[in-house]
């Protein structure tokens, strides 16, 4: 039997692998919490072979998060569950101590063989993610996550400016502004310009106000 926990802030998804553990034999849900300061209390008292911890948690850095745990137990497999498709995130993940990077958009249907491959391997990093960082430590080049003047706009998003005023802030034209927007949302595969904030923020490349 192999027994995964779970640290995530959305009780959809806590359902949803509920669920899912409920229809495989060989899968138990050992327990789930909703905040880092709760995950190794978890951990303590469930002995999982598989931790999923979500890469963005509210009230917590769940790449320090990562880290921690990882140097408290480390027999233990820790896979970031993230909705970044962002090679960036999975070296961050990757250097925090994770043994696997999993895509939230992964089906149900998937997932239990991830969970198994991680506890029978010691890790599982999406396919379309390793290669992108595989090309890079082989010398191939990558651009950045954002580029100077689109950090700009997003520190500016951040401090909750409309696009004419960040085209003022920035001297460019509030079409432009939604040009650029709309070429990182589509990039990144996001849907909101918060989400461009928070995906600054998990990166560190700007502060989390």
């Amino acid at each position: 039997m192999i027994r995964f926990c779970v640290v995530d802030d959305h009780e959809i998804v806590l359902d949803g692998l509920r669920a899912m553990a409920d229809r495989e034999e060989d899968l138990e849900f050992a327990g789930a919490v909703t905040t880092a300061g709760e995950a190794e209390a978890l951990i303590a008292a469930t002995a999982p072979d598989v931790l999923l911890l979500d890469m963005r948690l509210a009230g917590g850095n769940s790449l320090d998060t990562c880290a921690a745990l990882s140097a408290a137990f480390p027999e233990l497999t820790i896979a970031v569950f993230s909705g970044y498709g962002n090679p960036e995130l999975l070296e961050l993940a990757i250097r925090a101590g994770a043994a696997g990077y999993v895509l939230k958009e992964t089906t149900t249907s998937r997932l239990p063989d991830i969970i198994r491959e991680l506890a029978s391997t010691g890790s599982y990093f999406d396919p379309r993610l390793a290669s992108g960082l595989l090309r890079r430590a082989a010398g191939g080049a990558r651009p950045p996550a954002f580029n100077d003047r689109e950090l700009e706009i997003v520190r500016l998003i951040a401090r909750g400016l409309d696009n004419h005023r960040i085209g003022e802030q920035v001297s460019i034209s509030p079409h432009t502004v939604k040009f650029h927007v709309t070429a990182m949302l589509r990039r990144h595969g996001l849907s909101r310009r918060t989400e461009l904030v928070r995906l600054a923020m998990d990166l560190h490349l700007i502060d989390d106000e």
